[in-house]
């Protein structure tokens, strides 16, 4: 009882803190930056420009590498999928407690050591354009889905290397949550590089707009979802908040993301 009620404290003053973390870094001080939010945004197709300012050479250079990152986004998430698979597969065996397969099958470092090139190799798109929004402190969907993919990959690595520390009841399915975050994040950078039309950057500050009041509601919402399951949630109420905590950041960034891709490919251009 006393460990729950120290867990409740930590929980309402971690929440706290990261409540006004939050308003302070995307409304405090000179917001006069924000709008290069627009700018990490338009990372996420690589800056198509638009080429008629520029002559048709150019024109056909930024193609050539307009395919070359789509080929590309597109072998990174085909692997993602193998892995993925592969994830949710072992999972189903160890929870189905079989005894067809090996242990090592089974194992929790398989798992692990499947997600970690998920994570780190072919989640680096994702990590790249929601890292500049960060730094530009204008959160877009790939912010979400990073911080929702990083925080389920850390607890489910920390219950590999220490599996007494925390609660692991309902949570043997965080790395696969992981896997599948990361590659339908990569589905709509590649359904977002072969859409890349000129409409589209003029629908980047609109976006940008957007998401400054949306991304932060939505980690407001992940954070006190938090600290409300630890402190009147049922147990395992840790490994339940993370869960939260995490399919709150991720649903959000992917449904965000799912219908930025909607109003640009039905964006029109505008007219000269």
């Amino acid at each position: 009882m006393g460990f729950d009620l120290f867990m409740a404290v930590v929980a309402i003053v971690l929440a706290i803190f990261l409540t006004w973390l939050t308003l302070w870094l995307f409304f405090g001080q000179n917001r006069g930056d924000a709008d290069n939010g627009a700018a990490s945004d338009a990372a996420a197709t690589h800056n198509a420009t638009d080429a008629t300012e520029n002559g048709g050479n150019q024109h056909s250079s930024m193609s050539d590498a307009g395919l070359e990152h789509t080929g590309h986004i597109r072998n990174l998430m085909l692997l993602s999928v193998v892995l993925t698979l592969a994830i949710i597969a072992t999972t189903l065996l160890d929870t189905t407690n079989t005894h067809v397969v090996p242990s090592w099958v089974t194992s929790v470092w398989l798992r692990a050591i499947f997600a970690t090139p998920i994570l780190f190799y072919c989640g680096r798109p994702i990590h790249r354009v929601g890292w500049a929004a960060l730094s530009h402190r204008v959160a877009n969907t790939d912010s979400l889905v990073m911080l929702g993919s990083a925080l389920s990959y850390t607890y489910s690595l920390v219950l590999c290397i220490a599996p007494n520390l925390l609660p692991a009841a309902l949570y043997e399915w965080g790395f696969a949550l992981m896997g599948v975050a990361i590659t339908l994040a990569l589905l709509c950078h590649q359904f977002n590089a072969e859409t890349m039309s000129p409409a589209k950057e003029r629908v980047l500050a609109g976006r940008a707009r957007i998401s400054r009041i949306v991304v932060p509601a939505v980690l407001l919402v992940a954070t006190w979802a938090f600290a409300i399951e630890i402190v009147f949630g049922p147990q395992p109420r840790l490994a339940l908040a993370v869960m939260f905590a995490s399919i709150v950041l991720i649903l959000a960034g992917l449904i965000m993301s799912v219908a930025w891709l909607a109003l640009e490919r039905f964006a029109v251009p505008a007219k000269d």
